[in-house]
């Protein structure tokens, strides 16, 4: 009994550390797309199941941001991702100020600059295109 709790615990270990590190590699390999030109700033892991209502974003992050200062969101997706990573940020009072989705147009993208011109608290929220499943990672760094 004891060696299949080792066995067991040993097991589970080894799959969380092959899950760790494939989250680092995404992140890796996300932060060579933000540009020369930006300066990370925070990272965001989203690993999201199937939603039930796929209107509504299922993970939110608050971020204080600072006028005249441009920043940069970039969307990474796993391989095993159905969907692409979008982001919606609004404002404090819950006004959309920017998309990563354009919905008229079905355009996608996988990064947005936003020049903030109002100090404050802003909702960064993120979910995978019409509610699918999926892993990805959402960077936001600082534009020189």
């Amino acid at each position: 009994m004891k060696r299949s709790l080792i066995s067991l615990v040993l097991v589970l270990a080894a799959l969380n550390l092959a899950s760790a590190q494939d989250n680092s590699k995404l992140l890796s390999s996300c932060l060579t797309q933000t540009g020369a030109d930006s300066k990370y700033l925070k990272d965001f892991r989203i690993q999201l199941g199937t939603a039930a209502d796929p209107g509504a974003p299922r993970y939110k992050a608050q971020m204080s941001l600072w006028k005249n200062t441009k920043y940069r969101f970039t969307m990474c997706n796993s391989d095993n991702s159905k969907g692409k990573l979008i982001l919606t940020i609004t404002d404090a009072a819950d006004k959309v100020v920017l998309s990563s989705y354009d919905s008229k147009t079905g355009k996608y993208y996988p990064f947005v600059d936003f020049e903030c011109n109002r100090s404050g608290i802003y909702t960064l929220s993120y979910d995978f295109l019409n509610g699918q499943k999926g892993s990805g990672v959402g960077i936001v760094s600082m534009v020189r």
